[in-house]
């Protein structure tokens, strides 16, 4: 099976509880060149159960194993987004104004 989700907590969920991410999709109409949203490709027997049982507030998680995936997701959609951006400009610098 596969899914499509725009959550990156759902997808942090499904990760978590042994799904795989398939690929990182970012939307290309964001400020400044920048994208403005990421779609997570998630694949595995189980990834539609998961995601009825997150969206229906029905999941239960080991807490380290979904901050982990969380840690996965972001650093790979950083990764994406950084590659995008022009040359000149560092990840530091890119985030220097972010609160």
């Amino acid at each position: 099976m596969r899914i499509k989700t725009k959550d990156l907590y759902c997808a942090a969920y499904i990760v978590s509880r042994g799904g795989t991410v398939e690929d990182i999709v970012l939307a290309e109409d964001g400020r400044r060149g920048r994208p403005s949203s990421a779609v997570f490709v998630l694949s595995g027997a189980n990834v539609e159960t998961l995601s009825r049982e997150f969206l229906s507030g029905q999941a239960e998680a080991n807490l380290a194993a979904f901050k982990q995936a969380m840690n996965q997701l972001k650093e790979r959609m950083f990764d994406l987004i950084d590659g995008r951006e022009k040359p000149e400009v560092s990840r530091a610098q890119g985030r220097a104004g972010r609160v």
